[in-house]
């Protein structure tokens, strides 16, 4: 049996095996360097080993993992904890959902792993005051569903709170495909709380989210200690989240549904005016099935399951592959992938919810004839544009991290764990450092749809982990960024097949989204005169920094069983083991 990596054992250790790579510092955290700092946004890590791409601190725990003879299973799953100690704000232990796509090497299945939320047993349709959309509004209610919600309660507060399915999904990941004790999985994460770190990128988080913090008295005591804003260099100790933790080391991850700690989260939930019962925490089991399939040229392309999001990404791809690939210097280009857009997102909002509940034509959303009827019209004109009704502005919620890890064993692993939007609910239990995702607001307030509200049902989510088998590579990709995760997504996956690139091409490479209607949002590196053409051809044309936020791709090279790993600046980091 293998001992537990000591704090000073893992900080020597990261900075062994990661180096050459580099992170950016979410968290004020370790940045392994081989240059001046600032070249190192981005960078991708090669091993013969194994490699992790996710922000700093967990691709250097997922590293040390792989160093003392964990496979990729655990690397990702000791990755997803540091992601829940460090970056709360984005995803805490407490955090909606853990999806994840596993390849396992030695039988070659492949796998989607849920961890999604469930609306508690009292949940029902009716249960939020929803009113028609009367005035623009920048909130989640206003933009993705067109309706107000008193009180904004299916987004901050005790309603807003599902179970958890964040612990659910790394638990299972580990359970199930990994090699190392639960006590070593954990052990990374404790290490970083036991000295504590900076509050880094949390610190503007809770600047933003203030005014909700402030309603809840135990987040105002986890978040802002001494009950003011702090700075991106303040040391943050969450000791109740060291307690928590050590708890789940020493009982199990499923202490956290039907142990101490799963009661301590249903009870106060329940005392501060939530509908969560012990029972539902005592009940919930993550699971899970066969991964969606399809193909692009000649690869194929595994998602997670409904109700994460990869179905769309999927349906992308089979449709885009009824065409031959083309320049993305060439306006055309563009123009074919917001035309298919548009097609799979209006099937999303139409169609898609948790099947368990909704009738979801999966097969023939996924198959090949429905791809190709879809695209008839586009095949005939290719310069159509689809000038429907404009869409509004969208918020994409900023609280998602992914994570990818591969190893020599041909293991590899995609996995997205997501907060909802920064710090979910608002809602800390008292004495555990748990700040509780909201996956009730990722459910339609509005009845009668295929993704409203109904008790014990999984939201519809955005969450787009995925893995690609191609000619003499295996890859996981995924990365955070709301709604545009899945358009992204499957851009990156087309890029990686056509053009052939390596992981730190792909994901940093300029990007677009857009969903059922004009406009098309397109980065500023998509030159002035493929804009110009576009605009031209009839689109219309929204300039914008960055879309989505950072991606991870680790990838398995068959040829000479390397593994490489990246991911772009924003939350990203790229660490291997040595070798």
């Amino acid at each position: 049996m293998t001992k537990p990596i000591s704090r000073r054992q893992f900080i020597e250790h990261s900075s062994k095996v990661a180096a050459g790579a580099a992170g950016a510092a979410l968290g004020g955290g370790l940045v392994a360097r081989s240059g001046p700092p600032e070249t190192l946004s981005q960078k991708e890590a090669v091993s013969a080993v194994g490699a992790v791409a996710a922000p700093a601190l967990a691709a250097r725990a997922g590293a040390a993992i792989l160093q003392r003879g964990g496979n990729a299973m655990d690397a990702a799953a000791a990755a997803c904890l540091v992601c829940g100690v460090t970056l709360p704000h984005l995803v805490c232990i407490g955090g909606y959902v853990a999806a994840g796509v596993v390849l396992e090497g030695r039988t070659g299945k492949i796998w989607s792993l849920d961890g999604n939320s469930t609306a508690p047993s009292r949940a029902h349709e009716g249960m939020f005051k929803v009113t028609p959309l009367t005035r623009p509004g920048t909130g989640l209610n206003e933009t993705e569903y067109e309706c107000h919600v008193a009180g904004n309660e299916n987004v901050f507060g005790p309603l807003a709170v599902g179970v958890p399915g964040f612990i659910g999904g790394v638990g299972l990941l580990w359970e199930r495909w990994g090699k190392l004790k639960w006590p070593e999985i954990v052990s990374p994460s404790l290490d970083l709380l036991a000295d504590g770190f900076p509050f880094g990128a949390a610190a503007d988080a809770i600047k933003a989210r203030e005014a909700i913090i402030r309603r809840f008295e135990p987040s105002v005591k986890h978040l802002m200690p001494g009950g003011r804003v702090p700075k991106s260099t303040d040391i943050w100790h969450r000791p109740d989240m060291e307690a928590t933790l050590s708890r789940l080391s020493s009982a199990g991850w499923r202490d956290f549904y039907d142990g101490e700690v799963g009661r301590r989260i249903a009870d106060y939930i329940e005392i501060a005016g939530g509908i969560l019962s012990r029972a539902d925490m005592a009940s919930f089991h993550p699971g899970f099935e066969p991964a969606y399939a399809a193909s692009y040229r000649k690869a194929k392309i595994y998602g997670a399951t409904l109700p994460h999001g990869a179905l769309t990404a999927l349906q992308v791809l089979n449709m885009l592959d009824g065409f031959e690939p083309v320049p993305q210097e060439e306006p055309i280009y563009w123009h074919r992938f917001a035309e298919v857009l548009k097609l799979a997102w209006r099937d999303r909002l139409r169609y898609l919810g948790d099947p368990k509940f909704a009738a979801v034509p999966v097969n023939e959303l996924l198959s090949r004839q429905s791809a190709s009827d879809k695209v008839r019209t586009l095949r005939q004109h290719p310069n159509y544009v689809d000038r429907a009704a404009p869409t509004p502005a969208r918020v994409s919620p900023q609280g998602t991290v992914h994570v990818s890890a591969a190893d020599a064993g041909g293991n590899v692993v995609a996995m997205t764990i997501s907060q909802g939007g920064w710090f979910g609910s608002c809602v800390t239990v008292p004495g555990t450092g748990l700040v509780l995702g909201h996956g009730m607001c990722r459910f339609d307030p509005r009845p009668g749809r295929p993704n409203s509200v109904q008790a014990r049902k999984r939201p519809l989510n955005n969450v787009c982990p995925m893995v690609v088998r191609a000619k003499g590579r295996d890859f996981a990709a995924g990365l955070a960024g709301g709604r545009k995760i899945v358009s992204v997504s499957a851009q990156i996956v087309q890029r990686l097949l056509d053009q052939n690139i390596t992981p730190l091409q792909a994901v940093t490479a300029p990007r677009m989204h857009i969903e059922t209607n004009e406009p098309m949002e397109l980065e500023e590196a998509v030159g002035d005169g493929v804009r110009s053409k576009l605009i031209d051809m009839g689109h219309e044309i929204v300039v914008l920094k960055q879309i989505g936020s950072a991606a991870q791709i680790a990838e398995f090279v068959k040829a000479d069983r390397t593994i490489r790993a990246a991911g772009n600046a924003g939350a990203a980091g790229a660490a291997k083991t040595a070798g």
